[in-house]
Formats: structure tokens, C-alpha cells, sequence
């Protein structure tokens, strides 16, 4: 994310990077709660960063879990610096067909959504309060795709795009990761592909694959800068 010039990123675990430039990054930024995947949002005067708390093989298992926390600046030396109201808005028992990790934020016609999950079963879908990026209460997920994980969305002219990977992220060499892509009129889909295949049905268009010394390309993420 872009904020005073410079941009921040932030990684599994503790990890966090600053840069002048996009180019060349040093140590800083770092948020509390570890964890995995995190992606970070700005919405008014807040930046919001959700990461898996839980899941994806940290507990043995598919039993996961999502929090969100928030921040009025990302640069350790500002006095607004630090991370608040760390809180779970997603989880998964183990048992059903989802893995609460992988989350992603979308903010578009003044809704906030997440969405998370990964092969194992369903990627799913969520409403949180654009103020504090908590659920709104008694929303519900919503399936919308499966066979994929690391999911990212993004909204442009009357479309949502659900992007996701499919394959396998962690064989060296042998990785199959590639990024795939359907889209929908409404935030909670269906989404299709370019042959009208539901992304619930296994369906995504292939975005980008190996290609030469590459492998392996996941886990697409989105910088916008406006136009």
C-alpha cells in the first residue's frame, strides 16, 4: 500500500517492509499477531490489515481463523504509528468444507468484503464494517468458488473479478501455480470465466502461468494508484 510517498508491505509472520522507491526495501512496519498471508487496505484515515491467525497447517490442520486490525500510519517514526482492535472476523472448525487463512480485502461502492479459503474447499466471502473492519452482525459467508487459494478481488466499470491460484505453491521446481479469473455482476457471484464456467464448479480463466525460469506464479495481489 502507498502512504506519504512511500509504499509497505507486509508479510507471514512478522514481517514488514518500507520503501522509498518500489524498488528497494529495508525492515519496519511491523504489525503484532504473526500469522499468515496478510493483505492491508486504506479506507478514510485507517489502514487495515487482515492476516490468518491461524490455519494452514500452523494447528496440524484445516481449523482456522481470520483477524483484522488497524492503523492511522504505517511509518514506525510517526507518532500515529501502531496497531489496534485486533479481532476475529472469520474462522473455520476443521471439520467443514473451508480453511479460514488467505484473506483478502475489497473495497468497492462503499462496502467493505473479505474473502478467504483455499483448495481444501470453498473460498468464501464476508461483509465487514468499512469503519472498523469487524463483521457486520448476522452476516454470513458466502461460497463462492472452489479449487483454488490466495484469492485477491477487484471492481471496475459494473464488474467484480474474483482472482485465485490453482496448483500446488511449494515444490521447488515442480510448482504449478497459476493464476486464474472469473468475474460477476453481483459481489456474492456467480462468478464465470470466459466460457461460463462457475468458479464454484472448478472454472477460472488462466491469467498467468510459468513461463521460462518463472514458476510457480501466485498469490496475485493488486497496488492501486489511482489512474
Amino acid at each position: 500500500v502507498q502512504s506519504d510517498g512511500k509504499y509497505y508491505t507486509f508479510g507471514t509472520g512478522r514481517g514488514g517492509l518500507i520503501s522509498d522507491d518500489g524498488w528497494t526495501w529495508h525492515g519496519g512496519a511491523v504489525r503484532p499477531g504473526g500469522g499468515l498471508a496478510p493483505d492491508v487496505i486504506k479506507i478514510g484515515d485507517r489502514f487495515f490489515v487482515a492476516y490468518a491467525s491461524k490455519g494452514g497447517g500452523m494447528s496440524g490442520g484445516h481449523a482456522g481463523a481470520i483477524n483484522t486490525m488497524w492503523a492511522k500510519a504505517l511509518d514506525p517514526k510517526s507518532p500515529d504509528f501502531g496497531f489496534h482492535d485486533d479481532s476475529v472476523v472469520a474462522t473455520t472448525n476443521g471439520v467443514e468444507d473451508a480453511d479460514a487463512i488467505d484473506p483478502s480485502f475489497l473495497y468497492a461502492k462503499g462496502r467493505l468484503w473479505l474473502t478467504y479459503g483455499t483448495y481444501f474447499g470453498f473460498i468464501r466471502i464476508v461483509e465487514l464494517d468499512p469503519k472498523t473492519a469487524k463483521r457486520i452482525p448476522g452476516n454470513k459467508p458466502v461460497d463462492i468458488a472452489i479449487d483454488m487459494e490466495a484469492t485477491d478481488m477487484m471492481y471496475r466499470d459494473g464488474w467484480y473479478y474474483l482472482l485465485g491460484t490453482h496448483g500446488t505453491c511449494c515444490d521447488g521446481p515442480n510448482s504449478t501455480y497459476n493464476i486464474r479469473v472469473g468475474r460477476s455482476r453481483k459481489v456474492t457471484g456467480p462468478y464465470l470465466d470466459n466460457m461460463g464456467v462457475d468458479m464454484l464448479k472448478g472454472g477460472g480463466k488462466l491469467v498467468v502461468a510459468a513461463n521460462g525460469r518463472y514458476l510457480g506464479p501466485g498469490h496475485f495481489g493488486l497496488l492501486d494508484l489511482g489512474d
